[in-house]
């Protein structure tokens, strides 16, 4: 059986609508040309301290797809295709991370981290081994509640 077809979610799990394309900058001002270039506009920023990176979420046009710009400040992420940079990953909402991981789990396969990780919005994250995928990298996100007064989620 081929890595993608053995995964499968379980009934009534489904993969949801895209939440960004991640790529790898190896520094901000290429990144910065890039959005200038494609005339995407930031609609956010944000840190992930666990992987070293400044992450920037972009948009073009209204309801435009979101590209995230990867910006390692050292970390696994900075030798990503030998420190070039690069197109790092797809992302889709899930509605629970932990039935995710528990079915894949069951089913022998896994997520990278042990944990779900905050990611750099009002999301929590993980990463489908590419082992599983011939080497693709999909993210699932779960979205959190955001609070309208502070467009940020509870803590």
């Amino acid at each position: 059986m081929s890595p993608i077809g053995a995964v499968g979610l379980p009934e009534g799990v489904q993969v949801g609508e895209l939440h960004h394309v991640g790529i790898v900058f190896p520094d901000i001002r290429d990144a910065e040309e890039m959005m200038a270039l494609l005339g995407l506009e930031e609609t956010s920023r944000g840190r992930v301290e666990a992987w070293s990176v400044e992450c920037i979420f972009t948009r073009a046009a209204p309801g435009g797809s979101p590209v995230e710009f990867i910006i390692p400040s050292g970390g696994p992420l900075a030798s990503f295709n030998k420190g070039a940079g690069g197109l790092h990953h797809v992302a889709f909402t899930v509605p629970s991370l932990d039935l995710v991981r528990d079915t894949l789990q069951a089913r022998g396969k896994g997520l990278l981290e042990s944990r779900h990780m905050r990611g750099a919005g009002p999301f929590l994250c993980n990463f489908l081994h590419p082992a599983h995928t011939r080497g693709v990298i999909v993210e699932f996100i779960e979205l959190l509640p955001v609070l309208p007064e502070t467009r940020e989620p509870p803590k």
